[in-house]
This record gives structure tokens, C-alpha cells and sequence, in this order.
């Protein structure tokens, strides 16, 4: 795709979202996981499993443990605020569609 586009950064982070939900998905049915084992299950480069640990670590979605990381109780009791949460982004980016749309085929 052509990187004059100006939705080159949003591009890049659902990727790296999509990274995180394999993540998450992973761990749902099999943790606690390292990033060694994790990586070869899901394909997915080892710093760059490194990098989404983290950041789910931060926002409290994953924690370490001595076996590796594991979801958090937290994460799994707001699964319907995290359902509304990306329902909402969803949205939006539905509506900046539309309104892109509009204004790129207006007259």
C-alpha cells in the first residue's frame, strides 16, 4: 500500500491489535505460555512477542508468572466492557469511512 496514505499509523496498530488478540486468544486456551513456546505456536517473531507482552502487561491484561505469562482476573471479569470498548472503536472508524467517503465524492 502506498505510504501517502493517512492511515498509515492507524494500519499499523490494528496490526499490531491483531498481534495482541492472537496473544490473548493463545493464553485463553492454553497458559501460563513463554515467549519462546508462544512463538512457535502462533508463528509470530519473538521480539515481537516480547513487545506485545509488555504492553499488555501494562495494561493489565496478561501478568508474569514463574511459568510464564497468564491473563488477568481483571481482564477475563470485563470482557463485556472490553466487547463495548471495541464495539465503540468499531464505530468510529465506520464513521470516518462514511465521512471520508463523503468528502472524496462530493463534487
Amino acid at each position: 500500500m502506498n505510504d501517502i496514505s493517512i492511515f498509515k499509523e492507524i494500519r499499523e496498530n490494528i496490526e499490531t491489535l491483531e498481534r495482541h488478540l492472537i496473544i490473548i486468544k493463545t493464553l485463553l486456551t492454553e497458559q501460563p505460555l513463554g515467549i519462546i513456546k508462544m512463538s512457535q505456536q502462533t508463528g509470530i517473531p519473538e521480539h515481537k512477542i516480547r513487545y506485545s507482552l509488555r504492553i499488555l502487561e501494562h495494561g493489565g491484561i496478561i501478568e508474569a508468572s514463574r511459568e510464564g505469562a497468564i491473563l488477568t482476573s481483571d481482564f477475563i471479569a470485563n470482557r463485556e466492557k472490553i466487547l463495548t470498548d471495541a464495539r465503540e472503536n468499531a464505530q468510529r472508524l465506520e464513521n470516518i469511512y462514511k465521512e471520508l467517503k463523503n468528502i472524496l465524492e462530493s463534487p
